[in-house]
């Protein structure tokens, strides 16, 4: 176990230093997760209302709602994707944000059909978890991370295939199977990571709504607006962190067991090592 979150962390280490030497890479995941927090504002607030209200009309509609802010965010954040910009910096060459916009462009249809599942699946695993209980609770965590590790690779082979949703996810899955050791160490450690930071910044911003909320002299007050102003800044970068080293090392991992050939600063020691963990 130790062994395989070491080989992670250093997957992780290189994964960080692409994007560090193009942080242009970055944009891309920022911009659709910030575009999805819009969406999901705009319609998933008077949704959450409509669905606290007395009425059964309104309560259905703001299901519909909810249901369409949840696509929306779900297909802005999939929309701009990095795969092909990560792919020309792995390659030597200056990423081009536009390009990677046309391919997003592209594959518009296969990404919102992509999109619809991914949302549906969400919607699924967290009715299990609102509605099962402890067991429901457990059951959903579970089939959340199978099927992250299941449809790792979906939004490379969308990317550089141009296939179906259901079939990319059937290719993905197939990846997975055969080679699941490097998906499994990547994202354990880039998924850690990222929940750590948004632990500390939800802690952090509790502590400021408390001050907030002490009402106390203004020191205090000003105390909690920055604490709270620091944890949304820290789930926003763990956000992007995560979204930006998945991508990267998503076309990494791509290349490698579709191609049997590595890109950038990966090597094929590297990865050969994460397959035997299997």
């Amino acid at each position: 176990m130790f062994g395989r979150v070491r080989r992670g962390w250093g997957l992780t280490k290189k994964t960080w230093a692409v994007i560090r030497s193009h942080p242009g890479l970055a944009r891309l995941p920022l911009t659709g997760g910030a575009l999805a927090l819009v969406a999901f504002a705009v319609l998933g607030i008077p949704g959450a209302l409509l669905v606290g209200s007395d009425s059964t009309g309104a309560v259905i509609g703001g299901i519909v709602v909810l249901a369409i802010a949840a696509y929306l965010a779900s297909f802005t954040v999939i929309y701009f994707i990095l795969a092909a910009a990560a792919d020309q910096a792995m390659r030597g060459k200056e990423p081009g944000l536009s390009a990677a916009r046309g391919v997003a462009r592209s594959r518009a249809g296969k990404i919102a059909a992509w999109a619809l599942v991914s949302a549906g699946v969400s919607a699924a695993l967290g009715a299990l978890r609102g509605r099962g209980g402890v067991a429901g609770s457990l059951g959903a965590s579970i089939g959340a991370e199978i099927w992250s590790l299941v449809t790792f690779l979906v939004v490379p082979v969308l990317a550089f295939e141009g296939i179906g949703p259901f079939a990319a996810m059937k290719r993905s899955a197939v990846l997975f199977r055969q080679h699941w050791g490097q998906q499994v160490t990547g994202d354990l450690v880039i998924g850690g990571l990222s929940g750590l930071i948004v632990l500390a910044g939800i802690v952090i911003g509790v502590v400021g709504v408390v001050l907030l909320a002490g009402g106390g002299a203004g020191a205090e007050v000003l105390a909690g607006g920055l604490l709270i102003l620091a944890g949304v800044t820290a789930g926003v970068s763990a956000a992007v962190f995560g979204g930006a080293t998945r991508g990267v090392f998503g076309v990494a991992l791509y290349r490698y067991v579709a191609e049997d050939r590595t890109l950038g600063p990966f090597t094929t020691a590297d990865l050969a090592a994460a397959a035997r963990t299997r």
